[in-house]
């Protein structure tokens, strides 16, 4: 039976026993919320995840994520006429102006700026049109399948779409990049500029991140807040994807949809509620025994199966929880087996649902039965020794046989 399974510990309870209470949810005035552990992809809250939404400038972690990836943030690219035209939030870009990759998506990111979005989607893409469909790919690669994206800015157009769940994956895997991490989590830069054509006062030269969270001293000033990004138009109103770390957690958050300050207290309400109301429990750790594989025709008869990775899941600190444990080991393995070789799962179950689970691989090599052992060539030997004894008799047999004959 391929891929046959046998199950070799079926249940573990991890329980924290506490009085039993329902758990405050926050109160969030947005349209569409989505909190998540940024570490795990785990979701603590949400509203409407699914729901299409306009996602304004929040597009622009796609488009600074793509931009890093596919480009030489070094390469100086010279602003287009079209950039400069851009509707909305700009930094006053000129044409033919000579601006390097990075510092444009400082613009980008910091000040939100459309002509600079512009900028950098003609660089890479080769236009507007042909970075749109790179934001597509990439939307999908990362599982964002419920989105369309149609331009670098995020101004308004029908077709440009998201939900809140897509723009968690989208923002969760950006934060993963270093070099936009740094972008996402900048106050303030400053970079000069030579501009072709002089104008009346003083170019914009300081660049101050929009996302007041990262604010010190502002009112909605938030303790560990590591980004990412705002956004707001006429249809999509005020948007934000914010992200804090506290005592090594980090939470992502995002609010789509509602009005001026709702958009900060929404995002701290969400934050304080993830890292106050809930703990990360670690379920396995990297290593761990799990059980034994049958190894077929192997030197040894087993080889031990041990936790790929670690596994933690956030548990609400209200109320009983109880986390089920569930080891698979895998009944066809077959020698050689190497070291890391995947030959189980281990899976956790709460409440009914699959939380999620860890591959188990095996802890040592295994080699394969050679063909030939040592008492192989005795036996070979022994039986090319009998037949040639036979061969010798049946001779002898038929001489005398021959000689009886003709005498």
């Amino acid at each position: 039976m391929k891929r046959a399974a046998v199950v070799i510990a079926t249940i573990l309870f991890f329980a924290v026993l506490l009085p039993v209470q329902v758990m405050a949810q926050p109160e969030v005035s947005a349209e569409a919320a989505l909190l998540m552990d940024m570490e795990n992809g785990q979701i603590l809250y949400q509203k409407n995840k699914n729901k299409r939404m306009y996602p304004a400038s929040t597009t622009k972690i796609l488009t600074a994520l793509i931009a890093i990836k596919k480009g030489n943030l070094g390469d100086m690219v010279t602003v287009s006429r079209e950039a400069c035209l851009a509707d909305g939030s700009s930094v006053g870009l000129q044409e033919g102006e000579l601006v390097s990759l990075e510092n444009l998506l400082y613009a980008l990111m910091l000040s939100s700026a459309n002509d600079a979005a512009v900028a950098v989607a003609e660089h890479i893409g080769g236009s507007v049109e042909g970075f749109a469909r790179l934001m597509n790919e990439e939307a999908r690669a990362m599982g964002a399948v419920h989105s369309n994206f149609t331009n670098p800015h995020g101004l308004h157009d029908p077709n440009h779409f998201t939900t809140a769940a897509d723009l968690a994956l989208i923002a969760r895997e950006a934060m993963k990049n270093s070099v936009f991490r740094k972008y996402a989590g900048t106050y303030a830069y400053q970079f000069k500029r030579n501009l072709p054509r002089p104008v009346k006062g003083i170019p914009q030269e300081d660049f101050v991140n929009l996302n007041r969270l990262l604010w010190p001293g502002s009112a909605f000033e938030y303790k560990g807040a590591t980004g990412i990004k705002t956004g707001y138009t006429d249809e999509a109103r005020r948007c934000l994807v914010s992200s804090a770390k506290r005592d090594g957690r980090e939470l992502l958050s995002v609010v789509m949809k509602t009005e001026n300050s709702g958009v900060y207290k929404d995002s701290m309400a969400l934050l304080d509620y993830g890292f106050n109301q809930f703990r990360p429990v670690v379920l396995v750790e990297q290593g761990a025994q799990a059980g034994r594989a049958k190894v077929k025709k192997g030197m040894e008869e087993e080889v031990g199966a041990v936790a790929a990775g670690m596994f933690y899941y956030n548990l609400p600190l209200d109320g009983n929880t109880a986390v089920e444990k569930k080891v698979t080991i895998d009944a066809d393995v077959e020698a050689p087996v190497k070291k890391g070789q995947k030959v189980g799962v281990m899976s956790f179950v709460l409440g009914g649902r699959n939380i999620g689970g860890v591959e188990l691989v095996a802890d040592r090599d295994v080699d394969r039965k050679p063909f030939f052992r040592w008492w192989h060539g005795a036996v070979i030997i022994g039986v090319l020794y009998l037949y040639a004894r036979s061969r010798a008799r049946a001779r002898r047999r038929y001489y005398m046989y021959r000689r009886r004959r003709y005498y």
